[in-house]
Formats: C-alpha cells, sequence, structure tokens
C-alpha cells in the first residue's frame, strides 16, 4: 500500500517535471513584476494597518 502510493507520487513528480520549461525572458520580466507589485501592494496595506493601529492605540 505505501509502496503503490510512493510511486504514485514519484509518477506525478515525473509528469510535472517532464511538462516544466523554463520561461522566456518577456514571461520572465512580466511575473518578476506581478510579484513585486504584489509584495508592495500588501506591504503598504500592513503599513497602513500598523499605522492606524499605532495611531488608534497611542
Amino acid at each position: 500500500m505505501v509502496r503503490s502510493f510512493i510511486r504514485q507520487y514519484l509518477d506525478a513528480w515525473k509528469r510535472i517535471l517532464i511538462l516544466a520549461r523554463r520561461p522566456d525572458e518577456e514571461e520572465f520580466r512580466l511575473l518578476a513584476r506581478l510579484n513585486l507589485l504584489g509584495f508592495t501592494l500588501v506591504g503598504g496595506i500592513a503599513y497602513i494597518i500598523h499605522l492606524a493601529y499605532v495611531l488608534l492605540t497611542g
């Protein structure tokens, strides 16, 4: 039972690695920009919440 589970798990990873590919430069730049935008937005929201907490609690 455990052996078949491990075998299925390894087969699934093998399929993933076969289908995986390197992004071209344009796709990489787009993903990098989107990640940077996401980090900035989440950080900005967290900063605003923290600032509001500090101002409200004194």
